[in-house]
């Protein structure tokens, strides 16, 4: 019995030593062919692995593979193709290393578990060919599954403490080789991963992402259903700290090297990372960019009413849903798709932020942006040139902030690109050349929600400075365009845009109005200063006119830098009723101050008077003016003028019989004349023409006594 065992031990031995060497010098392709077998078994025969060499001690469970590569055989493709049975996606991956190190031999061998310290892939290059075969599916529960027993095969369980991925490409690309997706320059590193069978899995793919940091160089997206593509640079997400950040996302259209957006250093915090990663829904705390250039398209509705939305484009996501946004110094391109060739509306210099939950969805439009977060938005400005290009308008220093319900705006303005001589010449008929400025606006109160959803603007308050210059050059033809239904409360009316404006608060302003006469050929320039006034209910909503038919405006200034004036408008809104009151008072100033304006355009002077007093009341319509005027002076001497030798010269009898007729003085022996208002307007005339035409006839009554 001891001889028996003796030899059994040594036969066990010499087994040992035999298996031992024939495993040395075997292992390789013991390993390899076991590879490949389970390779097949598992993908139906499709795919075959190939590596140039190995390193194995299995002593500390370590291996290496070097140019390793799995790749779909040519013979079996055609077949399947053949068959009809091709699947949705073919893989063909090639890997310079792939190194484990501290397996457990043991539970491998036994085909129980699959561990190891450390899994390291060194420049993985994946290419995924979309077959086209089939449309792609949602990856439901049953999915799940089946992911899980092909990644698990027999083994209860796979885990490994650290897989780290360096220097990896993926390449989407179609049957033809098309690139559709890239992913280049990808390091991964991936902690504590495993699989077992006493797991939820709910959705497997969320273990492998829970503890993973992972950078990309470089990303670029399909072309997507709007004929876009967008490229991602230098993309990190680090799910642990539920960070994911861009350095910059750019989106072209097809065929078009130029970037409709381009932001930079787009940082997302508080990411939930499950429904990134599953969902395609971005849930996080804040969202920041630093900026740069972001094109959106109007999108007009099919409605009669034309009604239009700026859209949001969601190629990158599905939806989002976050606490706040910080959007840094951007460039804002607004396009209207049915116009391709009409000029973009560009927005310099917009910053915008916002807090409390925003939720986008695709399709989703500002409009639902703006009404469901608190936000605030700056920009440097805008502007654009007029399409008749005789002017540019330009809007400069913009805040708004919809928590305070306040519009802020350093200065608007309306420039002419023409001089005076050049607008002369390109005029078949009398206009006027607009030169417009308002400085220091702000709106208070403003409802942005009803502005947003209904389209219509209601504002508490709002305070301005204006300063208007406009030039007349009367040597040109009368327009024969009638200015019936045009006084400026019927324009109003009439804008397609519903607004409210409880109270205007006018700040300092200014009017400078210079007019070309027919005669002369030169040029008087009556202007009002330091004008500051209140208009009041400035609507043209049917429901407000109701409350209150009239728009009250209260106005104080300074007549060519000397005489005070009150005046006080009552402007009916509703179109129907054409009658509107002015009543004003002009204080006193000397009378030559007047010889800047009634020389050139009246061909008269005034040599010495004294004006003590000018009130009047005027009740208008589209035809009429009518009311009275008390003109208080006295001491009053004019000249006639005319034209002689390109200068103005006294007309000796015109003079003398003009201060015959014209009295002197007024009151005169106690009594106080009174000019009767009855003026028929010119209707090719403007609303301002009237009005002082009409106090004009009353002046010049008074001083003639007729």
């Amino acid at each position: 019995m001891k001889l028996f065992l003796r030899y059994l031990i040594v036969i066990i031995i010499i087994g040992a030593i035999a298996g031992y060497i024939y495993w040395q010098k075997n292992k390789k392709t013991i390993i390899k062919e076991s590879i490949q077998n389970a390779i097949q078994k598992k993908t139906d025969s499709l795919y075959f692995i190939h590596y140039d060499s190995l390193n194995i001690d299995e002593v500390n469970g370590n291996a290496s593979f070097y140019k390793v590569t799995l790749q779909s055989d040519s013979v079996q493709k055609a077949m399947l193709n053949n068959n009809d049975s091709l699947p949705n996606a073919l893989y063909n991956i090639r890997v310079d290393e792939v190194t484990a190190r501290g397996v457990d031999m043991a539970g491998l061998l036994q085909k129980q578990n699959v561990a190891a310290k450390s899994i390291l892939l060194n420049k993985p290059i994946i290419q995924i060919i979309n077959t086209g075969v089939d449309k792609p599916k949602p990856f439901t529960y049953n999915d799940t599954l089946e992911l899980y027993q092909k990644i698990t095969g027999k083994f209860k369980s796979i885990h490994a403490d650290t897989i780290q991925v360096l220097n990896g490409t993926i390449l989407i690309t179609d049957k033809k080789g098309k690139a559709l997706t890239t992913l280049e320059n990808i390091n991964v590193t991936l902690h504590n991963f495993l699989i077992d069978s006493t797991r939820n899995y709910q959705n497997i793919i969320s273990y492998f992402i829970k503890d993973v940091k992972a950078t990309v160089e470089n990303i670029q997206l399909p072309e997507s259903k709007n004929g876009s593509r967008i490229n991602i640079t230098k993309l990190l997400y680090d799910a642990p700290q539920k960070i994911l950040q861009v350095n910059s996302i750019q989106q072209y259209k097809a065929g078009n090297t130029t970037p409709v957006i381009d932001v930079k250093n787009v940082q997302v915090n508080q990411l939930n990372t499950d429904a990134f990663i599953l969902n395609q829904q971005l849930k996080a705390g804040l969202v920041t960019c630093d900026g740069g250039l972001v094109t959106v398209y109007r999108k007009r509705k099919k409605k009669m009413s034309g009604e239009e939305a700026i859209e949001l484009s969601s190629d990158l996501i599905d939806e989002a849903q976050i606490g706040g946004i910080k959007l840094a110094n951007t460039k804002i391109i607004v396009k209207d798709p049915a116009e391709a060739n009409e000029t973009p509306f560009i927005i310099n210099e917009v910053t915008f932020s916002a807090s409390k939950i925003v939720s986008v969805t695709d399709g989703s439009t500002v409009n639902n942006l703006i009404n469901n977060a608190e936000w605030e938005l700056s920009a440097g400005g805008f502007s654009f040139i007029t399409k008749d290009k005789l002017y540019k308008f330009s809007a400069a220093g913009i805040l708004l902030n919809n928590k305070a319900g306040t519009i802020k705006v350093k200065q608007v303005l309306l420039k002419p690109q023409l001089t005076e001589a050049e607008f002369v010449r390109v005029s078949k008929v009398q206009r006027d050349r607009l030169d417009l400025s308002f400085s220091n606006i702000s709106l208070q109160g403003v409802n942005f929600k009803k502005l947003v959803s209904a389209k219509i603007l209601e504002i508490e308050s709002a305070s301005l400075q204006p300063s208007l210059k406009i030039f007349d050059d009367r040597t040109l033809p009368f327009s024969t365009i009638s200015k019936v239904d045009k006084y400026p409360q019927q324009l109003l009316a009439k804008l397609d845009f519903p607004f409210y404006v409880k109270k205007v608060m006018v700040n300092n302003g200014a009017v400078f109005y210079k007019e070309k006469a027919r005669k002369s050929e030169m040029a008087g320039t009556p202007n009002f200063t330091n004008i500051n006034g209140i208009i009041a209910n400035v609507t043209n909503i049917p429901g407000k006119i109701k409350a209150n038919k009239i728009m009250r405006v209260n106005v104080r200034s300074l007549f060519l830098g000397t005489a005070t004036i009150k005046t006080e408008w009552l402007l009916p809104l509703n179109l129907q009723d054409t009658v509107f009151t002015i009543t004003g008072e002009v204080g006193p100033m000397d009378a030559t101050v007047l010889n800047q304006i009634i020389e050139p355009l009246g061909m008269a002077s005034v040599k010495k008077g004294q004006i003590n007093k000018l009130t009047f009341d005027l009740t208008c319509n589209n035809y009429k003016g009518k009311g009275h005027a008390v003109f208080l002076y006295n001491d009053l001497k004019v000249e006639v003028l005319k034209m002689s030798d390109d200068e103005l010269k006294k007309r000796g009898l015109a003079t003398f019989l003009a201060n015959t007729f014209i009295k002197n003085d007024n009151p005169n022996n106690n009594n106080t004349y009174i000019g009767n208002i009855d003026f028929n307007r010119d209707i090719y005339k403007s609303f301002f023409n009237l009005l002082w035409k009409s106090v004009f006839d009353g002046v010049k009554k008074t001083v003639l006594r007729k």
